[in-house]
């Protein structure tokens, strides 16, 4: 079967985990026997078809104001305009018509579509190829893709957002299926109305392979002293970074470390460090997954907004490591509380410190440990991640 994936990024390393869960899915549907081609934007001019991995990649420059993934941040109006000019881009649509044309792809899997909008729906219906939109993010219902504004988190559509949004609901209706990475994103979006009528609505959970992981190369711990508490990921407000920061040191545990590894905004950054003078507290910069959860005891993903499905939960699990998660998002849909880690509420006083306080427990961290790695299999099980979207595929084809 060829599959035409429809997505904003070509390249991994300018993105983040939807960039990584859409290639791991590439080269498993490729090992499948399936001819997988990428249609993504780009900052250069005009349609260009190159080759990554083996793959067939085409990327189409933008045909808007600015291409989004610069660094450099654009002015308030320009955003505006970006984002009115986004809501429905006709212009963008003769790439995709092209690549249609000269692939003749059985089903189209859409991904993040900043770039494309939701035009690409219809374009698809009116070509006669099915197609299914996979939910990574907020985006068919958000401008900014998080339904978090001003450390809150949305309980609907502000005026921008269903503005900016305005044909979105309807053109939802010219899909054949929609996929939830966690029941949560996808519960949200039909709440409001969206993918009304779409016969297939699905949750498939994301999967990396324990190769890509490093899972084996890793060493299953590393010694040290005392207890070490870590974060792995942006440092952002809505990620809950100095939440855990405030609770972590506030925590009657003696012997304890927590170490922080990611990066964010320069002001961010500065900001954290600048406040958190305590040297047990250790800003790591970027590091290497696998040879960051083997140096921790417990991870904390102590997320604000409604992170949908955050990789780092069962990345963390999958290395035997259990987690305190919020409930926030798709994160209790990973985390069995009491069992493979700890769920706490973000907004409650004192929630997060009593969590981490508890892991002082030897026993219990070592039966939350015993149960993350198993609990983990179904967020690894590539064949058996593969085997649902080949399922779903062949139901688009065959409908």
């Amino acid at each position: 079967m060829k599959i035409l994936f429809l997505h904003s990024l070509a390249e991994p390393d300018l993105g983040g985990g939807a960039e990584v869960i859409l290639w791991e899915q590439m080269r498993g549907l490729r090992d499948a026997g399936h001819d997988c081609v990428l249609l993504a934007t780009s900052d250069k001019a005009g349609l260009e078809r190159t080759q990554q991995e083996g793959f067939t990649v085409w990327k189409a420059g933008i045909r808007n104001v600015y291409w989004p993934y610069h660094k450099r941040r654009p002015s308030a109006p320009l955003r505006m305009l970006w984002h009115a000019l986004d809501g429905y881009n006709t212009w963008m649509q003769q790439y995709l018509r092209e690549v249609v044309k000269r692939e003749k792809p059985q089903v189209a899997s859409l991904h993040n579509l900043t770039g494309w909008s939701a035009a690409s729906w219809k374009t698809l219906a009116h070509l006669g190829v099915p197609a299914v939109q996979v939910l990574h993010d907020y985006y068919p219902i958000c401008v900014k893709a998080t339904m978090y504004k001003k450390g809150r988190n949305c309980a609907g559509q502000c005026p921008s957002c269903r503005m900016f949004r305005f044909p979105h609901r309807k053109l939802s209706r010219n899909i054949f299926a929609v996929v939830g990475v966690s029941r949560f994103i996808l519960d949200r979006h039909l709440s409001l109305g969206y993918f009304e009528g779409v016969p297939i609505q699905r949750v498939i959970h994301n999967a990396r392979s324990a190769e890509s992981l490093g899972i084996a190369e890793a060493e299953t711990s590393i010694p040290h002293e005392g207890l070490r508490f870590g974060y792995i990921g942006r440092l952002d407000r809505a990620k809950g970074v100095e939440l855990l920061i405030d609770a972590f040191l506030a925590a009657d545990l003696p012997k304890t470390e927590l170490w922080v590894a990611g990066s964010g905004r320069q002001h961010e950054e500065h900001r954290l460090r600048h406040k958190t003078k305590d040297a047990r507290v250790r800003f790591l910069g970027r590091v290497v997954p696998l040879e960051f959860y083997p140096q921790v005891d417990v991870i904390v993903v102590p997320s604000f907004w409604n992170d949908n499905l955050p990789g780092v939960v069962f990345e963390a699990l999958a290395f035997g490591r259990p987690v305190i998660g919020s409930r926030r998002g798709g994160i209790p849909e990973m985390i069995r509380d009491g069992e493979n880690g700890l769920l706490f509420e973000p907004d409650t006083p004192g929630e997060l410190q009593r969590a981490i306080e508890s892991m002082g427990d030897g026993e219990l961290r070592a039966r939350l440990t015993s149960q993350a790695r198993p609990s983990a299999e179904p967020f690894i099980d590539m064949a058996g991640w593969i085997r649902a979207y080949e399922a779903l595929f062949q139901e688009l084809t065959s409908s």
